[in-house]
């Protein structure tokens, strides 16, 4: 499999040095230990294998590699190139490579190796630690079909339709269809954030996922998202849910509740009253839970508390307008403001107001006393006779 071109996968292909790690190896610490880990193993090295070594001398026409045998494999010189793009830096004495032995002796009795004819075996092995790994890289869109879309994998790879994010499955009618072919071919030359979930070497099969990608990166910025919230923070987000309990608020990694009790200052019957899914919000953080994850938000702690100012607004004695909220046993319920109710006792109705007092009737009302701690204002009717000031 051609290896030119390919875009080099980080940690994935290495330990960030560039060099290539086999899953389950144990790595020694020094040049000697690497060369005596080697003592041991069966030296059944033969033309046309795919090899582990360690370099061991950098010459100017050439690089000495271990491979087991009795002399050093050579690296010819004009395969730097492409060993300096893989690792992102000139190689160094210690290094490890993984080669392909076109010889196993040359006429000075060196083994003739190549960097370059590996590059199969390398890119199945980081295909293969993608897999295991889970880490998420970036590769654009070349062609689009039916299926999915293909993309540069540093070989043709395949993310099919069911795992792709950027299109939504509309339906199954022909003009649905349609949709979604134009939304496949929209994302060629696009770079698209993936995660390899299949890598079979023997079928030659490489199925990547924008969906699972997604989900990594969510769970990370959520990682980070736990950690740096505080209570009193004052957070943007999204609406993502309504339910009739409340509604959940993505911040941008982890949804948090806002409970119903907690979207207004003044009652809600049902969260649609207050916001639709999509809407962009401002919530105020009450707590955050790190061990279970959940995030207690309120959307109404996040604007001004109308009872902040309820003395200025609605001073003693003053005359305000109010509508009649309901009935209760004890009296009746009214709004003065958002957020701000007030009650008329029972005892403080006269007969002939009664019938005044119906719900959704806005009349005049004397403020008798306010309590803003226990959040109550008392309320008397002014009589039909008796003048209102404007």
């Amino acid at each position: 499999m051609e290896d030119q071109g390919r875009p080099r996968l980080g940690a994935a292909a290495g330990d960030g040095r560039g060099r290539i790690n086999v899953p389950g190896d144990d790595e020694p610490e020094s040049m000697q230990a690497l060369l005596d880990a080697r003592e041991g193993a069966v030296r059944d090295i033969r033309r046309g294998m795919v090899v582990d070594g360690v370099i061991v001398r950098i010459d100017p026409e050439e690089l000495l590699v271990d491979i087991g045998l009795k002399s050093e494999g050579v690296v010819p010189n004009r395969e730097l190139s492409t060993i300096v793009e893989d690792f992102g830096r000139r190689p160094e004495v210690g290094d490890e490579l993984v080669v392909f032995v076109v010889a196993t002796e040359s006429p000075e009795g060196h083994p003739i190796l190549s960097y370059k004819r590996a590059g199969s075996e390398r890119f199945w092995r980081r295909a293969q630690m993608q897999v295991q790994n889970g880490e998420v890289i970036e590769a654009r869109v070349l062609e689009a079909n039916k299926g999915g879309v293909v993309v540069d994998f540093g070989s043709r790879a395949f993310v099919p339709i069911s795992q792709l994010s950027s299109v939504a499955r509309v339906g199954e009618t022909e003009e649905e269809q349609a949709v979604i072919e134009q939304q496949l071919q929209g994302l060629v030359g696009t770079m698209l954030r993936l995660k390899v979930i299949e890598a079979d070497r023997k079928r030659n099969r490489l199925i990547l996922s924008e969906r699972q990608a997604n989900r990594e990166l969510r769970s990370q910025r959520r990682d980070t998202l736990i950690q740096e919230l505080e209570s009193g923070q004052i957070r943007r987000g999204r609406v993502s849910n309504v339910a009739s309990f409340g509604v959940f608020v993505d911040l941008g990694g982890a949804d948090g509740l806002v409970h119903i009790s907690e979207l207004s200052w003044t009652r809600v019957k049902h969260p649609s009253e207050v916001v639709r899914p999509g809407q962009e919000v401002d919530v105020f953080v009450i707590s955050v839970d790190r061990d279970t994850r959940k995030i207690a938000l309120s959307l109404r702690r996040a604007l001004e508390d109308p009872w902040d100012r309820v003395d200025d607004d609605h001073p003693v004695n003053s005359i305000v307008m109010g509508e009649v909220l309901k009935q209760a046993q004890f009296g009746v319920f009214v709004r003065l403001d958002e957020g701000i109710e007030g009650l008329v006792h029972n005892a403080e109705i006269a007969p002939n107001d009664r019938r005044l007092l119906q719900e959704g009737q806005r009349i005049a009302f004397r403020v008798l006393s306010i309590d803003r701690e226990r959040r109550r204002l008392r309320l008397v009717p002014i009589p039909e006779d008796e003048p209102v000031e404007a």
